[in-house]
């Protein structure tokens, strides 16, 4: 088997699933007062810990959530709503992940007023178009690290400057489910004030993430209960998933080649009429192609009986007919759109030669066929 799904989900390492058994065996809630809650309690501890390194900043702005939904969903909901009296504008991209979009949405028929920016064809956002967008009243902006359909990175540690002379109340709000473990990440030296991460992307469990919120940053929660997490997420915490991320953070290893020029390099040489999409500056982790002439979920599905698997957008819209928003925003046509296929990497080798064989063998089929 061959998997190039990995922006999709990713295989939980050995050492998560290890730190994982040994979790369920300390199976204690964690605010229980007793022995075994106070051995859970360690867990989080040391994993919060972990996440807060790895950002560079201190463990008291970490908090454990479900995943990079929840984290998302809790930092813009939790603030516009907290905050609206100091301004009902914000400010987004019409590339971001659906647990960003829907949000933005929902407080959109709450009475706020959205500015969706616009990217090259390339899939970059205009600093210009930008600051163009901001005003007095913008109280929040949320943009993406890493898109997760193209793997294209977008200008974070530049937007904080231009925010503070255009609209120097606005938060900066982060979706780094992407970028985490793959990229470079100075959150505190951007200003970036709240940013979202998930385990099982990096090799972790489904079901586990974190959010950052920056210090005099304070918005309400969406998950009412207990009180855990110091308020920002109620709710027992997932020990053995909090100890599995920890584990994956430390396991992780970055791509040792670049697969993804090379896989690219293989693909123009060997098929006719495939685009590449999303040319800017790249994670590495993340290669999208379109297939002219061919429905990318035939291709899907022929790769597949081959034993490679691999993806044609989003995993969370997957199940939706509308053509990926990504590349429609990107200003790809619609044939390419129907022909894109994702491919997303990890640190595992791969017979790219393989890959490619199988490629230009199944859509030479798919072509004849539909011709």
């Amino acid at each position: 088997m061959i998997y190039l799904d990995n922006a999709s989900t990713t295989k939980p390492s050995k050492k998560a699933i290890e730190a994982a058994n040994s979790a369920f065996s300390d199976f204690g809630n964690p605010s229980s007062l007793h022995r075994l809650g106070m051995v859970a309690e360690k867990i989080i501890k040391e994993a919060r810990l972990t996440v807060s390194e790895k950002l560079s900043v201190d463990e008291k702005n970490i908090f454990f959530t479900s995943g990079g939904t929840e984290s998302n969903n809790t930092a813009i909901l939790g603030y516009a709503l907290k905050n609206q009296k100091n301004g009902r504008h914000l400010v987004t991209t019409k590339i971001e992940h659906p647990s960003v979009l829907e949000p933005f949405k929902y407080l959109e028929k709450q009475g706020f007023s959205v500015t969706y920016l616009g990217v090259s064809k390339d899939g970059v956002i205009s600093l210009d178009e930008f600051e163009n967008a901001l005003t007095e009243d913008t109280i929040m902006v949320s943009v993406m690290a890493v898109n997760n359909e193209t793997g294209v990175i977008q200008p974070i540690d530049k937007l904080k400057a231009i925010m503070q002379k255009k609209s120097p109340k606005a938060v900066l709000h982060s979706d780094c489910v992407q970028a985490f473990c793959k990229i470079p990440l100075h959150p505190k030296k951007w200003g970036v004030d709240m940013l979202s991460v998930s385990g099982h992307k990096i090799h972790a469990l489904k079901g586990t993430g974190a959010l950052y919120i920056a210090e005099n940053v304070h918005l309400d929660p969406i998950i009412l209960g207990g009180g855990q997490e110091k308020g920002i997420r109620s709710g027992t915490e997932n020990t053995a998933g909090i100890a599995a991320f920890s584990a994956a953070i430390k396991d992780i290893k970055p791509i040792s080649t670049d697969k993804r020029s090379e896989l690219i390099a293989k693909i123009t040489a060997k098929i006719p009429d495939v685009k590449v999409n999303g040319t800017a500056e790249n994670s590495g982790y993340v290669l999208n192609v379109s297939f002219l002439g061919i429905k990318a979920e035939i291709l899907l599905h022929s790769l597949e009986a081959k034993g490679i698997y691999v993806s044609t957008g989003s995993a969370c819209s997957s199940n939706k007919p509308q053509p990926s928003h990504v590349l429609t925003a990107m200003g790809v046509g619609r044939e390419n759109i129907e022909g894109a296929i994702r491919f997303s990497f990890c640190d595992d080798d791969f017979d790219s030669d393989y890959v490619v064989s199988v490629l230009a063998e199944e859509a030479r089929k798919i072509r004849k066929y539909v011709r």
